[in-house]
């Protein structure tokens, strides 16, 4: 699994909470199975975090 501190939180949803890095505003959602999840490459993570810190963003920040 990766070292990513991702909750599932439903079949193919995932959660990356706003305490994982300073600064991100919302939650980061990651839809993927477990095994694509598991495959992803640490610069997902970290691409989808820095967007989680955009101003702009109001909710969620979704990856499909």
């Amino acid at each position: 699994m990766s070292p990513i501190p991702a909750k599932q939180v439903g079949e193919v949803l995932w959660e990356i909470p706003k305490s994982y890095k300073p600064g991100m505003r919302v939650p980061a959602r990651i839809y993927a199975s477990k095994k694509l999840f598991q495959q992803m490459d640490e610069g997902v993570f970290n691409q989808v975090t820095n967007v989680a810190c955009l101003s702009g963003i109001k909710k969620n920040m979704l990856i499909v």
